[in-house]
């Protein structure tokens, strides 16, 4: 059904070549993921490229490490079996403090058939895992993570000019790295101040070409992890990340970190549960600016994140693109037709004003 645009992902955006593995996983969330996992594995094997093809019970919650299952498939049952009898794999999955490099050495002696490239469809995010972390920096492997995915995107954010979209998000990224702060508000009362200072953003251009390389299909934002500690103010969202709220919630920040939730949508039970749950998940972990031009759907984040004009903020973990919070949570939430000032040394820049992009 999907054939052509299967194709171009995984030529275009992935880069792949008779003879490569690919992975491609998904969890029992959504059967229509099910089915499109099967359809990308005819493709590709189509094309000659080696590629398995894993199900597993949905973990519940983006941010949360896979299943052993998964970690066997991709490393090979010796390295799981040796990271279990080192008391590794027990800490990594409950994301607990770990030798990181003690860890690598014995997946890098041990594992057996990894996959050069894979495609991650579970409904929830393994983006900000370290089982992503490992894959894409110690074995460098091609990483397209695909949260909340739905088929046709396959026919609209996903079908872009990639060189034009790729050029304007490592533009924007580039302006983020060299601000130290940034101030953010939207007509609907979102006023948020955060320092950039240290950090280096990354631009998420959907070509995941180059070894090691990862991000989101659909792509097209540009994302920094603020200086934990220095967020203050107020995030109004009207959105949770696969619907719209029926009203809209204000999360007041202090010191980098959720304090209060005001407003009576029912998502606020959910927030209030997951911080008593892991207090950590209250941090700011993300500011991203959404280059997507063919992104439009508002209540399906993995797309309204990366729709042109707008500006996400996340909470929870970060610890893989430049934070230090470990946490088995990440959340973002959109604010629309966003006024995003960005500064630092000498100089100051209206990035975005009511949802407009200004010349950069």
């Amino acid at each position: 059904m999907f054939e052509p645009q299967i194709k171009k992902l995984l030529e275009v955006n992935l880069g792949l070549k008779e003879g490569e593995k690919l992975l491609v996983f998904t969890d029992d969330k959504d059967p229509e993921l099910s089915h499109l996992t099967k359809e990308i594995q005819n493709v590709a094997l189509s094309m000659g490229i080696q590629t398995e093809r894993v199900q597993f019970k949905s973990t519940g919650q983006h941010g949360a490490e896979p299943p052993e299952e998964l970690w066997r498939e991709t490393f090979g049952d010796e390295a799981i079996d040796t990271l279990k009898e080192e008391g590794l794999f027990e800490k990594i999955i409950r994301k607990e403090g770990y030798d990181y490099d003690k860890l690598i050495k014995i997946l890098k002696d041990r594992s057996r058939g990894v996959p050069n490239a894979l495609i991650a469809l579970s409904y929830y995010s393994t983006t900000h895992t370290t089982y992503r972390k490992i894959l894409t920096d110690a074995f460098r492997a091609r990483y397209a993570s695909m949260p909340l995915f739905e088929p046709r995107m396959l026919l609209g954010p996903m079908d872009v000019n990639w060189e034009e979209l790729a050029k304007l998000t490592r533009d924007i990224a580039d302006v983020l790295t060299e601000a130290e702060y940034a101030e953010l508000s939207s007509p609907q009362g979102t006023e948020l101040e955060l320092s950039l200072k240290g950090r280096r953003a990354i631009p998420d251009t959907g070509l995941l070409t180059e070894p090691g390389s990862f991000g989101n299909l659909p792509a097209g934002e540009a994302f920094i992890a603020p200086l934990e500690g220095t967020a203050q103010g107020k995030l109004t969202i009207t959105h949770a990340p696969n619907k719209r709220l029926e009203r809209e919630l204000t999360l007041r920040i202090q010191n980098g970190a959720v304090e209060t939730i005001e407003g009576f949508d029912p998502y606020r039970e959910e927030l209030e549960s997951t911080f008593e749950t892991y207090p950590e998940a209250r941090l700011i972990a993300e500011l991203g600016v959404g280059t997507n031009p063919k992104a439009k759907r508002p209540d399906n984040v993995l797309e309204a994140e990366k729709i042109l004009g707008t500006v996400h903020i996340a909470l929870g973990d970060n610890h893989t693109f430049g934070g230090s919070v470990k946490v088995p949570f990440h959340a973002d939430f959109v604010v629309f037709e966003p006024t995003l000032v960005v500064g630092g040394r000498g100089w100051r820049k209206e990035l975005l004003t009511k949802g407009n992009l200004r010349k950069i």
